[in-house]
Parts: structure tokens; C-alpha cells; sequence
């Protein structure tokens, strides 16, 4: 997955709500406060995001594009081993950044209901679907829809916990590896030909 190409000032941009982000929350994100972090006019910001959502929403996509520890493409079942096991490499590499950066997590959670949020669901399916179809490709392409589905919601049940605070970011990864445990029960991928 390639990054977005981006002038040394849009970078500074782009850092500086990170650590906004970070710091202070999605809130604590203004137009004049990213101005003076990043150290650029607000016409320069305005002109290469268009308005504060944008801009919060490119940050937000460039830090998932450089957080990816590897192409989501290779995880491949491993034939022989439960696929259970497939889909806990994928959601650690999804989630483990997140846990590290749980204010990151709220502010996509956030960011995905304004304009430009329509941009971050798109770029997580693009990166992560193939990935989960991946694992799943060995199975009946029925099951495989099926499991994908209820992942996709048990997921967003979590995320909406998480964002009420009854859920801790290290609540997560525990609850969905239950779940693919009992959706994946005793499916191994077929051995290698």
C-alpha cells in the first residue's frame, strides 16, 4: 500500500494534528492551533485540505497507511492450521497500533461520521477486506460472506463501546478473538496440494 505524496509543509500538517490527535483530543483541532504547530499559514492548510474535517481525516488516513507493520495481503492461510488463527494475525495487525494509540482510535471513530470520514471506511476496506478474504479462501464462499459480516459488526458493536468508554482499547482484541474462535470452530484450512 503506497503512501499519499505530500509537500514537506502538508507533512508538517499532517504531524502536527497527530499530535494534536494524541494529545488533546479531536477537539483540541483547530485550523489556527495546526497552523502554529506545523509552522504554515492557514491559507496553505486551507488550500491543500479544504477545511478542518478534511484535514483531520488525511492525518488520520496517512498515520493508518504508515501504521500497517505489513501488507495485509500476505497473511495467507496456513493450510493445516485453524483459520481462526489467520484471522487473529489480521485483527492484531489491525488493532495492536490502535492500543498503542487509543486517543488515534477515538478520533477515527469521530472522523468517520464528518466529511472526509467516508474516505477512512473506504481506505479500511480496501486494506483489510482482501486480506479477510485472504484467510477465507479456502471455505465455502457462503460461510466465508457470513463470517465476514458478523465480524464487520461484532466489530462495530466494539468500537461503539469503546467510544462510550465501557470498553477499554485492550478490551477488544480479547472479545474478537472469542468470537472468530466460536464462528471458526473447528475449520482448519484444507492441507497444501
Amino acid at each position: 500500500m503506497s503512501l499519499t505524496t505530500h509537500t514537506r509543509g502538508e507533512l508538517a500538517v499532517l504531524r502536527a494534528v497527530i499530535g494534536l490527535l494524541e494529545t488533546e483530543g479531536y477537539e483540541a483541532v483547530r485550523i489556527r492551533a495546526v497552523s502554529a504547530r506545523a509552522h504554515v499559514s492557514t491559507r496553505t492548510i486551507y488550500q491543500s485540505f479544504g477545511n478542518r474535517d478534511e484535514m483531520i481525516a488525511s492525518a488520520l488516513q496517512q498515520w493508518m497507511q504508515e501504521n500497517i507493520k505489513e501488507p495485509v495481503e500476505a497473511i495467507a492461510p496456513i493450510p493445516g492450521k485453524p483459520i481462526d488463527e489467520g484471522l487473529m494475525r489480521l485483527f492484531r495487525q489491525i488493532f495492536e497500533p490502535w492500543e498503542r494509540h487509543p486517543r488515534l482510535l477515538m478520533a477515527v471513530d469521530a472522523a468517520r461520521s464528518r466529511p472526509g470520514g467516508d474516505r477512512l471506511v473506504s481506505f479500511g476496506k480496501r486494506a483489510f477486506q482482501p486480506a479477510i478474504r485472504q484467510v477465507l479462501r479456502d471455505t465455502d464462499p457462503a460461510y466465508a460472506r457470513d463470517v465476514s459480516e458478523i465480524l464487520y459488526h461484532v466489530v462495530s458493536g466494539l468500537l461503539g463501546q469503546f467510544r462510550t468508554g465501557d470498553l477499554p482499547v485492550t478490551g477488544l482484541l480479547p472479545i474478537i478473538e472469542r468470537t472468530v474462535h466460536r464462528l471458526t470452530e473447528s475449520r482448519v484450512h484444507p492441507p497444501a496440494e
